[in-house]
């Protein structure tokens, strides 16, 4: 894991204890794009496993990461 993945992954676990669980979502969404904007984190896809389900939402959401099922739709087709 990049130094700066490890950073985010930090900070937010340090920061959303003082963080209303009604605001996570928000709070989150804002730190994933000052990283994006300031920091290489271009290999996050790789760790999203790492981080609880709110900072993984917001990763998922900001960077439009499709699921995993999706993709295995899309490769086998209906049946």
């Amino acid at each position: 894991m990049s130094h700066d993945i490890t950073f985010l992954h930090e900070l937010w676990d340090s920061v959303k204890l003082f963080v209303p669980k009604k605001d996570r979502i928000q709070a989150s969404e804002a730190i994933v794009r000052t990283f994006d904007d300031n920091a290489d984190i271009i290999s996050i896809e790789d760790h999203l496993d790492d981080f609880d389900a709110v900072m993984k939402n917001a990763i998922v959401s900001h960077f439009q990461i499709s699921s995993v099922d999706d993709d295995d739709d899309d490769e086998y087709g209906d049946y």
